[in-house]
């Protein structure tokens, strides 16, 4: 692929490890690929934004959709994904006025809510004048949520999703540990649903077919595209965005819900998938922000390099996790199972939220040792199935010894976002089928 690896023995690398670079310093001998998400070869951001949003999928333009509206609710990401929101906003701000009671709603499902850093991060200049418009998604506050029957039984979504009469969804696409990959209607379920809704959302997450760049056959992602179809498609549209490596719009697709997802997913194997021939010994998924926030959210930075390491390998997250562990429940379950050699007998168990995690972190530790260089409490980290570091010289160090030999190690930049594939592996016609139909929506 364009952006395979490229070997040097022992060379000078330099992980991002929060806001800074960290050298690494490689035993004598070993081999070293680094790779990472590609660069865009359209550097004209607004081009290519402005050239989607006229020529939008089976949908009338913007504006026409909007014309008559007089509630329309726009979903955007919270700031736990790098979408450009302020930057699309930019571009349908005089659209929006066509609906002067418009609302803007944050996807945050059952993430916290934003700082203030974090709105101005998010919205830009027009912050201020979105504060009074603005709503914060809570899937734990009942108030704010309604009811609704869709196929294959009722689903609790954010009142204001009801109450609208037109919705634009702003999404970024890019690979999903368990739900394929993030974006379209995945906005609505988790982004915008109660905890009961996310709770079953996430339960196919427990199976081997929910995995990293699959959609069909993908228990999450089927149960996210039935329970959504309470909304009728014409009611929705859509701009999903394929971000490169320096998170620069690489391409943008707008109009229809699922023509837009599915587009935008096959471009992001352009950008995020990279193939690799033979498994390596050590591979390091060195996180970048804002995924590396929190233990929980880091996770995502050891399963989509994992297919790059080989059984009896190791493979070393790097994440500073300055919030800690995260998600509240994914620290009562550790409370409830604090006995890691127990974690695969939950699979059999009726899923309760985040059980998934366990299960995915104890079929990982039968097939390679996981380690973590974090700046949490060794303790706390150790709880959670990883080998505690507290720097990417000494774990690779004690990796280097368990292997034995001068290893051949892999460098993932940006790991919870780039996913590495091996050649000839049953996910390609996954890709290929995704390829196909990218095609058949072409402009």
């Amino acid at each position: 692929m364009e952006n395979g690896p490229v070997s040097a023995a022992a060379p000078n690398v330099s992980i991002r490890y929060g806001a800074y670079q960290i050298p690494v310093t490689f035993p004598t001998g070993a081999r070293v690929d680094v790779v990472g998400r590609r660069v865009a070869e359209n550097s004209d951001e607004s081009g290519v934004l402005r050239t989607a949003l006229h020529n939008p999928f089976s949908s009338p333009s913007l504006r026409d959709f909007l014309t008559g509206a007089h509630s329309p609710l726009i979903i955007v990401n919270d700031a736990t994904r790098s979408t450009p929101t302020a930057k699309i906003l930019d571009a349908i701000w005089p659209d929006l006025a066509l609906a002067p009671d418009w609302r803007i709603i944050i996807a945050s499902g059952l993430h916290r809510g934003p700082t203030k850093g974090e709105l101005a991060t998010l919205f830009g200049g027009h912050v201020d004048e979105i504060r009074p418009r603005l709503l914060v998604h809570d899937g734990y506050d009942d108030a704010q949520l309604i009811e609704v029957a869709a196929p294959g039984g009722p689903v609790k979504i954010n009142r204001a999703v009801m109450e609208s009469d037109r919705i634009v969804v702003i999404n970024s696409v890019e690979p999903h540990f368990f739900a394929g990959y993030t974006g379209g209607r995945k906005s609505i379920i988790p982004g915008v649903a109660g905890a009961a809704t996310v709770e079953l959302s996430h339960a196919g997450a427990m199976t081997e077919q929910a995995e990293t760049l699959r959609v069909d056959g993908n228990p999450v992602r089927e149960f996210i595209h039935s329970r959504t179809r309470f909304l009728d498609a014409k009611t929705i549209w859509s701009i999903q965005v394929v971000l490169d490596k320096n998170d620069k719009i690489a391409a943008v697709f707008a109009g229809d819900i699922d023509k837009t997802f599915e587009a935008a997913c096959a471009e992001a194997r352009n950008h995020y998938v990279v193939e690799i021939e033979q498994p390596y010994d050590i591979v390091i998924g060195a996180i970048h922000p804002p995924l590396d926030l929190s233990l929980y959210q880091a996770m995502k930075g050891w399963e989509l390099p994992m297919a790059g390491v080989r059984d009896g390998g190791v493979l070393v997250m790097t994440a500073p996790c300055q919030e800690g562990v995260g998600a509240r429940f994914y620290r009562r379950l550790i409370e409830e199972y604090p006995d890691r050699s127990k974690w695969s007998e939950l699979e059999a168990k009726p899923y309760t939220l985040g059980l998934h995690k366990l299960v995915r972190t104890a079929r990982a530790l039968k097939r390679f040792r996981l380690y973590a260089v974090t700046d949490m409490n060794p303790n706390e980290v150790r709880r959670y199935g990883y080998q505690p570091f507290s720097s990417i010289d000494t774990a690779l160090a004690d990796a280097t010894s368990y292997i034995g030999h001068p290893p051949r190690v892999l460098v993932v930049e940006d790991s919870a976002l780039t996913t590495i594939v091996r050649k000839h592996d049953p996910m390609k016609l996954e890709l290929a089928r995704l390829s196909t139909e990218a095609e058949r929506f072409d402009m």
